[in-house]
């Protein structure tokens, strides 16, 4: 004895039968191109744009400036451990801030370290994804030397004047 096969629902097409046409717009209709029929030709995906190539000039000079932001980086930081000193004129001036005194002292003194990890951060970023990087380190050179002067403008703020 066996099994009659199933019988499909009226309206739908039995086991190996096309689908009957949709109205547009949905999904599968004739609008949109269906599955891969076989014996049709096949369509390579499209290629990733080639990359550029790798600038030798820029790397090496992206790193000698960066080795470079290291020498300023530290003289910067070395300086602005000196701004302690603004507070050796507060007993015969007057009153100093010295919440100010020290704030600059810290900023001058690592404010020039964090500018110098993200300079580097951001030029190795630029390196790997091949674009031009050499820029980056003397604009770093520029903000290490901001960080610098704003320490030296928070410790001078801390000290009035005579």
């Amino acid at each position: 004895m066996t099994t009659p096969p199933p019988v499909p629902p009226a309206g739908q097409p039995s086991y190996g039968e096309p689908a009957p046409a949709q109205p547009s717009g949905y999904p599968g209709s004739a609008a949109q191109p269906g599955p891969p029929v076989a014996g049709a030709p096949y369509a390579p995906p499209p290629a990733r744009p080639p990359r550029q190539p790798v600038q030798l000039w820029d790397v090496i000079l992206t790193i000698v400036l960066l080795v470079g932001l290291v020498f300023v980086t530290a003289f910067a930081s070395f300086a602005g451990v000196f701004l302690v000193m603004a507070s050796d004129s507060c007993g015969a001036v007057g009153e100093c801030n010295s919440g100010l005194i020290v704030m600059g002292w810290l900023v001058g003194m690592l404010l020039p370290w964090v500018v110098l990890i993200a300079t580097v951060t951001v030029a190795v970023v630029f390196m790997v994804k091949r674009k031009l990087a050499f820029y980056l380190p003397l604009i770093g050179a520029v903000a290490v030397g901001g960080a610098l002067v704003l320490g030296f403008a928070l410790a001078g703020a801390g000290v009035p004047a005579s």
